[in-house]
């Protein structure tokens, strides 16, 4: 997939948070990302309940981690969780170019604006708009679309910026080094994407 192109991928993967953090203690203790796979195949080590699941797993996973600064990755157990969680968004932004364009429309404008919930209508509007922009959004069906918009919240609430039980935005938290760390390279939209400023 170009990094440009839309993509309904994220039906069939999940946030991840703790086989992502898995995938950075092994690139930090050494490990190749063929290594990785092989354990994988091997071990199962992201109890994957298929193997193809594995499969699936570890390239999405290697993805995430591989996009992200050296220094993030060689600092990333030290933060805190919801940091740790901030990052994993971030990297799931950053590999699909849908997501995060509903996060810098959606949510970042509705944060801006002082919206206190993330709402379904939001979502059929953002979809319904991009499918006017893109054919590749315009053949999702409905039924792709009702599990990208259900990955969608449930990424956000496996993050930790809207509640579990309500969908009542929360005020997201990030370590200043990450901060530092993002506005230093091509990352900033993204940085804004997740904190909801200009």
């Amino acid at each position: 997939m170009k990094k440009n192109e839309y993509s309904a991928d994220l039906v069939n993967k999940g946030f991840w948070f703790t086989e992502f953090k898995k995938t950075v203690e092994l690139y930090q203790t050494g490990k190749t990302s063929s290594e990785i796979k092989k354990l994988q195949q091997e071990e199962n080590v992201y109890l994957a309940p298929s193997p193809d699941t594995g499969k699936r797993m570890v390239s999405t996973l290697q993805k995430r981690v591989e996009c992200l600064p050296p220094e993030i990755i060689e600092h990333f157990l030290s933060f805190d969780i919801s940091t740790q969680k901030m990052v994993n968004l971030l990297a799931i932004m950053k590999n699909n170019r849908l997501f995060f364009e509903f996060m810098y429309e959606v949510y970042r404008e509705e944060r801006m604006l002082g919206k206190q919930e993330l709402s379904d209508s939001s979502l059929r509007i953002f979809f319904k708009n991009k499918a006017q922009q893109s054919e590749k959004v315009a053949s999702f069906t409905d039924a792709t679309i009702k599990r990208l918009s259900g990955a969608y919240k449930t990424f956000l609430r496996e993050s930790g910026i809207i509640e579990d039980s309500t969908d009542l935005y929360a005020a997201p938290i990030i370590d200043i080094q990450v901060e530092n760390s993002i506005k230093a390279l091509d990352w900033e939209p993204y940085y804004k994407a997740i904190m909801g400023v200009v």
